[in-house]
């Protein structure tokens, strides 16, 4: 009986690398889950605390930032236009259930005109303002502060426009941006 391959001493160590390779895939695999369990508990939280873009956006929230869906240049002002479309259906369709959405940075982000933006997306940044500032009063108060505040520091040209287009509809709080729109003028006559 002296056969090696039945001795449990040599088979042990002649199947040891095999083992060692099993359990370290295995222990790679349980690391990959792991992670992958961390990331959705993570995200779980940051749903249940109303944050789903992570603690992170907090240090945004108090200073307007200029708003890139992509760090592609070829990408990002299609991937905005579209992202923007989306929004203007959802604040088209049922402005009273989204208008919490409407903060501040928001209404500077689509007033603001980057050159190099395309005339489309100008057009549609102007008509998602003119949506909000028309069926929403609490939007409005945004919209024309804004316009008040970029009228009164730097006359700025697109700001006059959208008050030209918005004093022309018929909505609750029209009164206040002909009110501002005489008050523009007269500033203007006075200098």
């Amino acid at each position: 009986g002296g056969d090696a391959g039945t001795n449990p001493q040599n088979k042990s160590k002649a199947s040891t690398p095999e083992e060692r390779s099993k359990l370290y895939s295995q222990m790679r695999e349980a690391e990959r889950e792991g992670y992958e369990l961390d990331r959705r508990i993570n995200a779980w939280n940051n749903l249940n605390r109303d944050c789903l873009a992570g603690p992170k956006i907090a240090q945004f929230s108090s200073r307007a930032f200029n708003y890139i869906p992509s760090t592609s240049s070829v990408c990002s002002p299609h991937l905005t236009y579209h992202i923007l479309t989306l929004l203007h259906a959802i604040y088209t369709t049922s402005i009273l259930q989204s208008e919490q959405t409407v903060t501040p940075e928001l209404v500077r982000t689509l007033i603001a005109e980057e050159v190099g933006q395309s005339q489309k997306l100008k057009d549609l940044k102007r008509s998602v303002l003119i949506t909000l500032a028309s069926t929403s009063v609490s939007a409005s108060k945004l919209v024309i502060a804004e316009i008040r505040q970029r009228l009164m520091t730097v006359r700025d040209v697109a700001s006059a426009e959208i008050l030209g287009k918005l004093i022309q509809l018929d909505f609750d709080y029209v009164d206040e941006y002909i009110a501002l729109s005489i008050e523009v003028l007269s500033d203007v006559n006075v200098v």
